[in-house]
């Protein structure tokens, strides 16, 4: 199976009272880093046992813009007149974080789902170049830690046969109409 194109990042704050996701732009890219607890147990000169758990993971995550709207979802900022303001004591809220792949499985398209059930955004890098000879383009850049909930699910995946399928695993999942 190769993997090509990802598409729909999306988030809805776990708060209560929080019905509606924000889609965070178009996504760039996703790069998902899992962390495990491990342990080894050797017995008689020879590895008896073994186990690696989920321990938590991080998508560092870039989109090609991101509203202030949805910085303010994410990130805790406010928005007031037109301006967003970021303070130190920001408490970004935890969330349910998705977005989709296309696949190629024996030549056929397919779509798989991503959903993270319990994600929360650190604010990314914010990089600026001035328009040399070339253009180099800049993108929004996302960190969200993935934990595990309390049913210690930290990630779902659907595969799907259409990407209208895949989109509407994902909006689902976060709250999106």
């Amino acid at each position: 199976m190769a993997e090509f194109g990802a598409k729909m990042p999306c988030f809805k704050s776990n708060a209560s009272g929080v019905t509606a996701g924000v889609v965070l732009g178009k996504l760039v890219a996703a790069n998902l880093t899992v962390n495990l607890s491990s342990g080894e147990l050797y017995a008689d000169d020879a590895l008896a046992e073994q186990l690696s758990q989920f321990a938590s993971g991080s998508i560092a995550m870039e989109t090609d813009n991101m509203a202030d709207e949805v910085a303010s979802t994410i990130y805790g900022a406010t928005v007031t007149d037109g301006v967003v303001t970021y303070k130190s004591t920001d408490t970004p809220p935890e969330g349910t974080l998705g977005y989709y792949k296309t696949l190629m499985v024996g030549g056929v398209k397919k779509w798989r789902g991503y959903v993270y059930p319990r994600a929360k955004a650190a604010i990314g890098n914010d990089n600026a170049q001035t328009r040399g000879s070339s253009i180099t383009f800049q993108t929004a850049q996302t960190t969200f830690a993935i934990l595990e909930d309390a049913n210690s699910v930290w990630r779902k995946t659907k595969d799907c046969d259409t990407e209208a399928d895949a989109i509407s695993f994902v909006k689902t999942a976060c709250g999106i109409t």
